[in-house]
């Protein structure tokens, strides 16, 4: 997979998994005091599914950020495994629906495993653009 980094409208990514609340607003410090967001949030090139990244995504929109730096992938390639006890036998097909059906999995259910992902990309807030 090509490591390209695309900045995507964040009202454009579809969520599949609920957040942490403390962690997110600890994030909003972090990458607050930071300047800086260091790692991409891993999205599904068709659908614009977050697979990996839910809390950056919603630190993000706390942040009022107009864009976020995605690393696009193809499902196909992307192994996944359930951190809980879930009976789903195709578990990409109900993470798809879910995302687009605004049905969320409890937080972390999903571990999704992308080769040679990018890491430590750090940009700048003033380049995520802050919406009015």
């Amino acid at each position: 997979m090509k490591k390209s980094i695309k900045l995507i409208d964040i009202n454009k990514l579809r969520s599949h998994e609920e957040v942490d609340l403390k962690h997110v607003n600890e994030l909003v410090c972090k990458i607050r005091k930071d300047g800086f967001l260091r790692n991409p949030v891993i999205v599904e090139d068709k659908h614009l599914v977050i697979l990996d990244g839910h809390h950056r995504f919603m630190a993000l929109k706390k942040l009022r950020m107009r864009v976020i730096p995605s690393y696009l992938v193809p499902y196909g390639k992307v192994k996944v495994f359930l951190r809980r006890k879930i009976d789903i036998a195709n578990i990409k097909k109900e993470v798809i629906s879910h995302a687009l059906n605004h049905k969320l999995f409890p937080s972390k259910t999903t571990r999704h495993l992308i080769k040679n992902r990018p890491r430590n990309i750090n940009v700048n807030l003033a380049n995520l653009q802050l919406t009015s």
